[in-house]
């Protein structure tokens, strides 16, 4: 049985939010975020860009520069990242409004979906990044550590 996942792209975006949620300073470089996060530095790039483009992220130039979160972490959901990467969330073709799905109007499933889709976007909406870092295990001194490589930061523990 096939698994249903959560696409890379979302699940990147989520990390590098968090990331930065949590950064002692507010800000991050690309290559922190990246190695910290184990995320590819071309795909972060790409992710960035579209976190930028929806208002989540800003980047500052100069010496101390990188990214950093555009709005305070209690204003930003996990819904809000999922989509500025991927577009609205829909659990199925038949409740994306686009009348696509010839067998809506006598779908029995139609009511399931429509519940999934509901209870999904409740949980992403309610799903803060101030509640995620609040809950983590991580401090910002765990931050300060990565900033070393990740060598070096484990030859430390």
């Amino acid at each position: 049985m096939g698994l249903l996942q959560i696409p890379r792209k979302i699940e990147y975006a989520l990390r590098a939010m968090i990331f930065l949620a949590d950064s002692q300073n507010g800000v991050a470089s690309g290559e922190l975020i990246s190695a910290h996060e184990k995320i590819p530095k071309h795909f972060l790039e790409k992710v960035i860009r579209d976190l930028i483009r929806s208002g989540l992220v800003r980047s500052r130039r100069g010496p101390g520069g990188g990214y950093q979160l555009a709005r305070p972490p209690e204003s930003i959901s996990f819904r809000d990242i999922i989509e500025a990467v991927e577009g609205p969330i829909t659990l199925n073709i038949c409740l994306d409004n686009s009348n696509s799905c010839l067998l809506r109007p006598g779908c029995r499933m139609y009511r399931v979906w429509e519940d999934g889709q509901r209870a999904l976007l409740e949980v992403f909406s309610q799903a803060t990044l101030k509640e995620i870092i609040a809950s983590s295990p991580s401090s910002g001194a765990d931050l300060e550590t990565s900033r070393l490589p990740l060598e070096a930061s484990n030859a430390k523990l």
